[in-house]
């Protein structure tokens, strides 16, 4: 059964029992079991008429009246009620695309009452461009939907809002208009905008000044050798690295399915590990990759899992340095499990906050961006991490992915 159809049925039974009507009501009741055994669509369309058929039978015509009025004013009544609370704007247009209904959330979103706007056509009265959401609500009106469609609205005082329309049409015999919800986004577009052009300045204002400071810097090394340039040249690295990973989050920032791909994790694991033997001649490095298939994972994954790699390298105080890596299938779903053990020190409390909720307080904050990527990455790879003590002592980081669905 419908939504609908199951609320009105609920409300007969509460107004027949505030009537004092049991017989009628445990009739209706029989009804309705019985008819539950019924494949759902027929039930929607068949069951009101025989609870209305038996009303009809066991109630006098005025009795009858007013059981369904109180049912259906209490219906109203509720969805009224609901509808005026919502914290955004609830909008009702005809097939002529003019305001019918206009709640609470409306008022206090555009600054227009409803009285003001009832009658009005919605696209002239809210949209920077007319024409544009004009077309968008003749295919509203016409049967279509709308899903997060993104536009400019005007407030009433004259600037304008950034929001996302839903909308639905409201169809009976004929098509009566379309309802819509509205959402503003302006401070999270503004957010995004910022973000973005800082990022850009920032990063386009690093990679110059450091491309100029390591040149220089090369030049000092060749006159001569001090700790003090190789310090410099440590710091200057750090900026760069900052950069590159800044240019990472406003990639993550804009990620949506399509981003993801398809990884063999066999594959990119031996991948990652090849790096940083090259790098790490001396490290005690051993893998154990018995998992076949392929995993979902953002395209920046394999940059994820060299920040967890090189995070248990980097802290790593003991005398030898090792590093397992091994892959295999969760036990008992259809996730792959990826792991990372090392001897370290361990990882502290903040940084394990970081991978496994993204999370930290003013008091206590991440000492860099790696492990960061590293939890945002995983997490649009549809993914989790986990950390726990490695048998060695150190800290073990485990990733899980899902296959990907046939």
């Amino acid at each position: 059964m419908d939504d609908g159809a199951e609320l009105l049925v609920g409300e007969l039974f509460e107004s027949l029992a505030e009537e004092g009507r049991t017989e009628t009501r445990e009739a209706l009741l029989e009804v309705y079991q019985n008819s539950a055994v019924r494949e759902r669509e027929a039930l929607s369309r068949t069951l009101l008429s025989e609870l209305l058929a038996l009303l009809d039978d066991r109630l006098n015509r005025d009795a009858e009246v007013e059981i369904l009025a109180n049912s259906v004013g209490s219906l109203v009544e509720r969805f009224s009620a609901i509808v005026q609370s919502i914290p955004a704007a609830v909008v009702v247009i005809d097939a002529d695309r003019s305001i019918q209904f206009w709640n609470d959330g409306a008022e206090r979103l555009f600054g227009w009452s409803e009285s003001q706007v009832t009658g009005c056509s919605y696209a002239d009265t809210l949209a920077e461009s007319p024409a544009t959401l004009n077309r968008l609500l003749s295919s509203l009106v016409d049967g279509e939907s709308l899903t997060g469609v993104e536009a400019c609205h005007r407030h009433a005082n004259g600037s304008i809002l950034d929001v996302q329309l839903w909308g639905a049409p409201l169809t009976g015999d004929s098509t009566d208009g379309a309802s819509l919800f509205v959402n503003n986004i302006t401070e999270q577009k503004q957010r995004e905008q910022h973000l973005t052009v800082l990022n850009r300045l920032f990063r386009h204002n690093i990679r110059n000044d450091v491309t100029v400071l390591r040149g220089h810097l090369e030049f000092l090394r060749n006159e001569r050798e001090s700790e003090h340039i190789d310090v410099i040249a440590d710091r200057i690295e750090n900026i760069r690295s900052l950069s590159e990973a800044a240019h990472r989050i406003e990639k993550l920032q804009h990620t949506d399915e399509t981003e993801r791909t398809i990884f063999d994790p066999s594959a990119l694991l031996c991948d990652r590990v090849k790096r940083l033997r090259t790098e790490q001649a001396t490290l005690a490095l051993r893998q154990n990759v018995r998992v076949e298939g392929r995993v979902v994972g953002h395209e920046l994954l394999p940059y994820a899992l060299d920040n967890v790699l090189d995070n248990a390298v980097e802290h790593n105080d003991a005398e030898t340095p090792r590093v397992d890596v091994i892959a295999e299938p969760a036990p008992t779903s259809d996730r792959v499990v990826l792991r990372i053990a090392d001897n370290g020190p361990g990882l502290p409390d903040t940084e394990q906050s970081v991978l496994t909720t993204g999370t930290e307080t003013p008091l206590t904050h991440s000492t860099g961006t790696g492990l960061w990527l590293t939890q945002w990455i995983v997490r649009e790879s549809d993914g989790s991490t986990s950390v726990s003590e490695s048998r060695f002592g150190g800290t073990e980081v485990e990733i899980r992915l899902r296959r990907p669905v046939d």
